[in-house]
């Protein structure tokens, strides 16, 4: 699978100076296997690839969404394929999920906060239902598990050419605070040849944002490390942190798992599952 990120912020987007390395679009990611692609989130990153999509020609994609926050889908009414006669977007969701997102993307361009009505758009979109034990799509497995967030949001697993993907943003995990829900996400990162994962706070930061349903760097990384996890990619930065914290950050943090292979993810970067 080749895993592309084309938004790591959280929250909102950074643009600037200080955020050239990281970058400052918010939440997307792109798995391609096979000639195949499952888009998930589409948070600002989601315009450039647009772009790109555009420029190659009409194709088809898989669209998932880990939830209906602002970061997540305030990017799609710039996603030019779906003005383009001859693309084609599926956008899966669990059950729960599917009719609010519907109504959700829908009102986010309504007429009296966006010049084009999503019923107007000239691709082919289509709805389903990610059924509870995950969806075929193309060469992908595709499923989706419940996380700890404030109103809801959904981690994905994706498997394709013998190798997994878990994908989790915005979701609260406190090791010392309940183990069975400790012993719960260990199991569902188990396998994971790479784990992509919110860790917007860091153990100092976390009391007083407890609550927010954001990941903590250090509860992620032990839970990874007790999974066996290949490969985690840290994603979701925190808005307030600048490149040189972000990088300082990731050396302090590498220095602490040195067993552990991690990177922090940064718009563009383009790695191999």
């Amino acid at each position: 699978m080749h895993v592309k990120f084309w938004g790591t912020r959280g929250s909102v987007p950074t643009p600037g100076r200080a955020t050239e390395k990281f970058g400052g679009n918010t939440t997307c990611v792109e798995i391609v296997s096979q000639n195949h692609r499952l888009i998930l989130d589409a948070g600002t990153g989601i315009r450039e690839l647009g772009l790109v999509l555009a420029e190659e020609g009409p194709s088809a994609s898989t669209l998932v969404f880990s939830h209906l926050h602002w970061d997540h889908i305030q990017g799609l009414p710039f996603f030019s394929p779906l003005f383009l006669k001859g693309f084609e977007i599926t956008i899966y969701a669990p059950a729960q999920l599917k009719s609010p997102l519907k109504k959700v993307l829908n009102k986010q361009m309504a007429e009296d906060v966006f010049p084009v009505d999503f019923a107007d758009l000239s691709a082919d979109i289509r709805f389903e239902t990610l059924a509870k034990g995950g969806i075929t799509s193309g060469p992908f497995r595709i499923t989706a598990l419940p996380q700890e967030h404030p109103g809801g949001s959904w981690a994905y697993r994706v498997e394709a050419d013998g190798r997994t993907v878990y994908y989790s943003t915005d979701n609260e995990t406190d090791p010392d605070a309940d183990a069975e829900v400790t012993a719960q996400q260990i199991e569902a990162y188990r396998g994971a040849n790479l784990l992509v994962v919110d860790a917007q706070y860091t153990l100092t930061e976390y009391p007083s944002r407890r609550g927010w349903g954001h990941g903590v760097l250090e509860h992620v990384t032990k839970l990874a490390t007790e999974a066996g996890v290949e490969r985690v990619a840290i994603t979701h930065h925190a808005p307030m942190r600048d490149d040189e914290e972000l990088t300082a950050l990731e050396r302090r943090i590498r220095k602490s798992v040195p067993d552990l292979p991690l990177f922090f993810a940064r718009d563009g970067l383009a790695v191999e599952v």
